[in-house]
């Protein structure tokens, strides 16, 4: 088992992952990425890391890093976690949400945030065993 930064060589197994575990946005996925081919982001904005196991990416989470210019901090947004099919069940999720907690307390960040469905019940369970708790608030969107 191995916790690493995201490289541009993962981009494939990695796409198919979140295209998996996240078909109710496959087609925003797919025109994003595929026609970039790539999920090299900017590492001073974004955080990326993926989970090795016997030499194969199993594992994937990505985290946008924000600046609150009033309080000085930064915080952390963790846009996508996802574990490859065959191999949910194994702590997997788990250890890159422990690992991008750790990037955050160095970092002297404010808060971890995300998001999650409710039919994502597995996913919520997690969450909320690792500390998270849930909002009373309403997240406002405008699609445009």
């Amino acid at each position: 088992m191995k916790i690493r930064e995201y490289v541009n060589n993962d981009f494939e197994v990695v796409l198919s992952i979140l295209k998996k575990s996240f078909p109710e946005v496959l087609n925003e996925i797919n025109e994003a990425l595929v026609d970039s081919n790539s999920l090299d982001l900017d590492r001073d904005r974004y955080v990326q890391l993926v989970y090795v196991l016997d030499d194969v990416v199993v594992g994937y989470l990505i985290a946008s890093r924000s600046f609150d210019p009033i309080i000085k901090k930064n915080n952390y947004w963790i846009d996508y976690v996802c574990v490859d099919e065959e191999y949910r069940g194994r702590g997997i999720a788990r250890e890159l949400l422990k690992k991008i907690e750790d990037i955050a307390s160095l970092d002297n960040a404010m808060f971890l945030q995300l998001t999650s469905s409710r039919f994502r019940t597995s996913a919520r369970k997690l969450y909320l065993d690792l500390g998270y708790q849930i909002r009373e608030s309403d997240i406002f969107r405008k699609v445009l």
